[in-house]
């Protein structure tokens, strides 16, 4: 069997982390003169200069037997941390080129904020969820309703919140919501308030539980990823949970 691969659209990914599993390749998506540039020859091209998409893929990464799945690393942020969505758009249509089955994206766009690069976002999101590709992407951050994350309807699409009195790798749900932990994975002994944290990695958490209920051919054709989930883990922060590992 080809191993599971799993695209995390973020900074880049730097292979030779030892928290970081196998990486198949990726792609730069760049925005230049006002338009869309895909560069991926090169490792320099898809790495990673700042680390959070390298601690995103660590928590993806968690307790998955590492001959059994790999990394496509789209680099569609750069040390600003922040891309058109045409960037991310092209992103999402790469990782889905490329034979993803499972895509992560670390951000979103606020829902008003943009109506021309929303649709442009929700109309890849889309056509990647109609390819039978599972997607997992923040639904809110900063007060806001976020494309393409709470586009419910989305088939394969799950949008997450984060909530810090999970513990790291924690799911649970509140009423239809899923939320996960904020935490990234622990890399001792640096202390877990000076480690990396954010919806990003309750993003990398989901993604993390999608790929091992894959893994385990537990999300048959036709599965409305986001009932699987929520059916998975439990009532609020002071429930019993499902860690990652």
């Amino acid at each position: 069997m080809d191993p599971l691969r799993i695209a995390i659209l973020d900074t880049g990914i730097n292979p030779a982390h030892r928290q970081v599993g196998p990486v198949a390749g990726g792609v730069r998506v760049s925005w230049i003169d006002g338009r869309v540039r895909l560069t991926g020859n090169r490792r320099a091209d898809w790495g990673d200069e700042i680390g959070h998409g390298t601690a995103v893929a660590a928590t993806v990464c968690d307790s998955l037997p590492p001959d059994a799945f790999t990394l496509l690393s789209v680099r569609v942020f750069g040390r600003r941390a922040d891309a058109p969505p045409h960037c991310l758009a092209a992103g999402i249509r790469w990782a889905v080129e490329n034979r993803a089955a499972i895509v992560n994206l670390s951000a979103g766009v606020p829902v008003g904020s943009d109506p021309e690069g929303e649709a442009v976002l929700r109309d890849a999101w889309i056509e990647a969820g109609e390819a039978g590709v599972m997607l997992v992407s923040p639904r809110s951050g900063r007060g806001s309703l976020l494309v393409p994350g709470s586009l419910a309807s989305v088939p394969g699409a799950v949008g997450v919140e984060a909530e810090p009195q999970l513990g790291y790798g924690e799911l649970a749900r509140r009423g239809k919501a899923l939320i996960a932990s904020p935490w990234a994975r622990p890399l001792p002994p640096l202390p877990r308030e000076k480690n990396l944290s954010g919806v990003s990695f309750a993003v990398a958490a989901v993604t993390n539980r999608v790929a091992r209920l894959r893994l385990a051919d537990r999300l048959p054709a036709g599965t409305v990823l986001r009932d699987v989930l929520l059916s998975v883990v439990g009532d609020g922060p002071a429930a019993v949970r499902t860690p990652v590992g």
